[in-house]
């Protein structure tokens, strides 16, 4: 049988047998295998890590939301939010930009755990080596011990800020090494855990102009990390004489 259309025989027998030939059942199996695997199951649990050729869209969209936090949602927790999000950075630099600072100098009497007093006068003293940093007993400065921090009530992390010379007793350049951390300064140093900066008397008797240095170093834990400073220049037994400003943030 024919129908016209327009002039054009249109074959009916021949359209109904092109329908039938037509494998439904797989087509629609196709639909189901990309629900399926592809985009997923609402009870797919969240994915992990890098994009493999097995997580489903499911699992993408909920490990999205699941690290929304790592972008703004901690946006006032900063070091209490989640490490290394956005939020954490930020909140940090903030931070070290509007905290407040403390100043140290040498205590009247250390004590095995008490090296340093806020708003003293006493200078600390760091003793150098013959071209190496001073290795003779007592050569290093204790400045902050374990029951130095927190200066600041409930502060829980610390960096040493600023460092002012007060006295160096050579003109010749100066490497100061500020070491930082909960085990012998032998084996923090060892470590890598140490942070550098030179100075000089320049003009002779000037110390940087007698402003503070600016030093850069990791956060370190209030009362639960020392810090030691260890200086270098090419006299033997030349000394130098410093404070010691901080920092310290919320945990």
């Amino acid at each position: 049988m024919s129908i016209q259309n327009r002039g054009q025989d249109l074959d009916v027998a021949l359209i109904l047998a092109e329908v039938l030939g037509l494998d439904g059942d797989a087509m629609r199996g196709t639909d189901w295998a990309a629900l399926a695997s592809v985009l997923g199951a609402l009870n797919d649990a969240v994915a992990a890590g890098a994009v493999t050729d097995v997580d489903t869209i499911m699992q993408y969209i909920k490990q999205v939301v699941g690290n929304t936090n790592k972008i703004d949602s901690l946006a006032t927790d900063g070091l209490a939010g989640t490490s290394d999000s956005l939020a954490y950075r930020m909140q940090t630099m903030e931070e070290h930009n509007h905290s407040r600072e403390r100043w140290f100098g040498l205590k009247a009497v250390p004590t095995g755990t008490d090296w340093g007093d806020q708003a003293s006068l006493n200078p600390y003293r760091a003793i150098s080596g013959n071209g190496v940093f001073g290795a003779d007993a007592n050569d290093e400065a204790l400045v902050l011990g374990t029951d130095d921090t927190p200066a600041i009530a409930d502060m829980v992390m610390f960096d040493l800020h600023r460092i002012l010379i007060l006295e160096l007793s050579v003109d010749t350049p100066y490497i100061f090494r500020i070491i930082y951390g909960a085990d012998t300064m032998a084996n923090e140093e060892s470590a890598g855990n140490y942070t550098d900066f030179m100075v000089q008397n320049n003009p002779a008797g000037s110390k940087a102009a007698g402003f503070p240095v600016d030093l850069q170093m990791p956060r370190a834990y209030c009362g639960v990390d020392q810090v030691w400073v260890r200086v270098m220049c090419a006299t033997d037994n030349a000394t130098a004489d410093f404070f010691a400003g901080l920092h310290e943030y919320e945990g």
